[in-house]
């Protein structure tokens, strides 16, 4: 974000916004990550919107305001959705509801730790936007930014993603220039894991980049 706009964006962040995203209605509470206002989420909303998730198994983590899971619900996949930050999973449940009423089947919304929660199950699709700034939480809303000094978040993602997924699944992350890429795809290696750029956009100042996360 550039910093002639930074002081409006936290202002208007203080408070529970109502926005319209990609034609989804949102409610956004305060310490929940804005798609309206950052990049990434329109980007990967974009890519996911030309997969075929119909009948999938789709987890997304980490899903702040539903934006992205609300996407998968209406190309029938079969959604869970999980955030660490109670105002997210609280804005993502009402977020189904104000956008599908009584059409909610086959979604499921959590409070979880990255898999901590989640029920023991291989998923076909997994996304995550992940918090990538290698800075200790102290707050709610660095929920959504920081990884923890030594990026505790990504230890804990890398070593229990092998357990949720199959020889067919996708895992795909997105992430921006303005993080350490490099550490992040070590933290991967030594999980077993692997990096591959499926797609890069540069949006205004921002590049962002779409990963695929495969077992070495």
């Amino acid at each position: 974000m550039q910093t002639f706009a930074k002081p409006y964006v936290l202002w208007y962040l203080k408070k529970e916004r109502t926005d319209t995203v990609r034609d989804f209605k949102l409610i956004i509470k305060p310490t929940v990550f804005h798609p309206k206002f950052f990049f990434s989420s329109i980007f990967l909303f974009d890519f996911i919107s030309t997969l075929n998730l119909a009948g999938k198994h789709f987890l997304e983590i980490g899903c702040g305001s539903g934006l992205i899971s609300l996407l998968a619900h209406q190309k029938k996949a079969i959604v869970t959705a999980c955030d660490i930050n109670d105002a997210a999973v609280d804005c993502a449940k009402l977020n189904f509801e104000k956008n599908f009423a009584m059409e909610i089947t086959n979604v499921s919304v959590l409070k979880s730790d990255l898999f901590d929660a989640i029920p023991d199950s291989k998923f076909d699709i997994i996304v995550i936007n992940p918090p990538y700034f290698f800075e200790d939480v102290k707050t709610d809303d660095q929920l959504a930014w920081n990884c923890g000094k030594n990026g505790e978040y990504f230890i804990k993602l890398f070593s229990g993603l092998q357990h949720f997924i199959h020889a067919k699944s996708k895992v795909y992350m997105i992430l921006a220039d303005n993080c350490e890429i490099d550490k992040i795809k070590q933290i991967a290696k030594s999980n077993l894991l692997e990096f591959h750029l499926i797609v890069q956009k540069k949006i205004k100042w921002e590049n962002n980049f779409i990963f695929k996360i495969d077992p070495i």
